[in-house]
């Protein structure tokens, strides 16, 4: 199939059907071949760096659902956001008692209690794809219907417009974190971790057992000379690891379950997030990186929203300020649905039955400016770009057959220089002047960028802290 100047030709790897609630059979792509081939190939895209930040429950429709309902200045396209007549049913059943409008949070909403998204919640709230029963799944509360816009949270709808977006990319389990997580790491993912919170000695020895057993892209890395980090925690000992609900077990870090992380061909891989900074500082930032950030700076309800959005400008700032700019992708995406409502319901990855919309940024000197994407991508394509892009092959035949998020960049353009961001919300003022002379408005507020790019009242957002045990707040 074609798509703008790209070719592109899939080695498939294990056709066969997946079912959602079974471990798909795991295997690896081939390394003697090419599963994407191009017309422009890794090397053209400049792309030497990619940096993959996983935020916590949100969806869509929640950060973005009044973004570019309209064209204008600084929105060149519009996005699949909140349909203005939008009323969702208290009981699709029983349509006489009425129904809910979605509404803007204000200042007062920065924290929200945390709200359910397990398996069956999810499962009620997209009622076979109506996505009307958030009502009932949510327990009869009003805060599922609650969004942010340009004003609660500015510092991210900023970055929407300098750089690239997407109404149409979907996460890949309805359910909460673990599942997700492995996904974006492995096309694949224990099944006990669908429904279960790993909470009993027995699921506990399931899940190691089953992990074990999940290959992930850390088996293609170690048969390549690629370089990579995942900064969230470094890892204790193995059997520290499984004591008391350890670093084994945290739901954001799926790699820890693994007895091989604690090798010593993988260990070292495993980092303190603050070591992602240090290692911008000292020009040895890896080809791959993920960042987890701490709980107080994921997004994740029962937490301030401010200070999610401070701690990824805070790192957007310096990989801007950094010499590895020119050669870098980062794409911010949030890893589960929270409870949040999302109008648009989910496709299927071949059988397996996809989560709701996730906001995605993508922050590139080769991002498109104000660009709204709407390719229907999911987890598995930012997989399978990180898989082509360094030429590792790939794991499982969900990211193996995934598209590619290529919609999101032009190679060819020269590349953007840096946009330094507010760091603090109250800072930051959306709009603020697109980077491309001929696309402003003459009184655009132009937002004060990070000075320094040191963290501002909030140093613990980057320092180590340990494996998330609190799993209400976790998850």
């Amino acid at each position: 199939m074609s798509m703008g100047l790209a070719v592109l030709t899939f080695v498939l790897v294990s056709p066969a059907g997946i079912t959602i609630s079974k471990l798909p059979p795991p295997t690896l792509g081939s390394q003697d071949s090419t599963p994407v081939q191009m017309v422009w190939g890794p090397a053209s895209t400049h792309i030497q760096h990619v940096v993959t930040v996983v935020m916590e429950n949100r969806v869509y429709d929640n950060y973005f659902g009044e973004y570019c309902l309209t064209l204008g200045p600084y929105c060149t396209s519009t996005g699949n956001g909140i349909p203005s007549t939008t009323c969702v049913p208290k009981s699709p059943t029983n349509l006489s008692l009425g129904c809910v409008n979605p509404y803007p949070f204000t200042t007062h909403q920065f924290t929200t209690t945390d709200i359910a998204h397990d398996w069956n919640s999810g499962h009620v709230a997209w009622d076979n794809g109506a996505m009307d029963g958030f009502y009932q799944a949510e327990g009869s509360t009003l805060t599922t219907f609650g969004h942010y816009n340009g004003t609660t949270i500015p510092i991210y709808w900023d970055m929407a417009e300098q750089y690239a977006m997407s109404d149409s990319l979907f996460a890949a389990n309805l359910s909460y974190s673990l599942p997700n997580h492995w996904y974006l790491i492995a096309g694949q993912a224990p099944s006990i971790s669908y429904d279960s919170f790993l909470k009993t000695s027995t699921d506990r020895t399931a899940y190691l057992n089953e992990s074990d057993r999940t290959l992930t892209i850390q088996d293609l890395l170690n048969r390549s000379s690629v370089t990579w980090k995942y900064y969230d925690f470094g890892l204790p000992t193995r059997s520290a690891a499984i004591m008391n609900g350890g670093a084994a077990y945290d739901f954001w870090n799926p790699m820890a379950a693994k007895s091989e992380s604690y090798n010593s061909n993988y260990v070292n891989h495993f980092a303190p997030r603050g070591d992602f900074l240090n290692d911008l500082a000292n020009g040895t930032l890896p080809q791959i990186s993920w960042v987890i950030p701490a709980a107080n700076a994921s997004d994740h309800p029962g937490y301030n929203v401010s200070n999610g959005e401070s701690w990824v400008a805070q790192l957007v700032d310096a990989v801007e300020a950094s010499p590895e700019w020119n050669s870098t992708a980062i794409f911010v995406v949030w890893d589960d649905y929270g409870g949040w409502y999302d109008h648009v319901p989910p496709p299927r990855a071949q059988s397996n039955l996809l989560s709701f919309r996730s906001p995605i940024l993508v922050i590139s000197p080769y991002a498109k400016e104000g660009y709204i994407s709407h390719v229907q991508l999911d987890f598995f394509s930012l997989l399978r770009y990180t898989e082509w892009q360094f030429g590792i092959g790939c794991v499982s035949s969900l990211d193996c057959q995934a598209t590619p998020p290529f919609d999101f960049f032009d190679f060819n353009q020269t590349a953007r220089l840096p946009i330094q961001f507010a760091t603090d919300w109250t800072q930051a003022t959306y709009p603020m002047q697109l980077q491309f002379v001929g696309m402003t408005l003459p009184d655009a507020p132009l937002g004060p960028g990070c000075v320094s790019c040191v963290p501002i009242g909030g140093a613990s957002w980057w320092t180590h802290d340990p494996p998330r045990t609190n799993y209400s707040l976790g998850d």
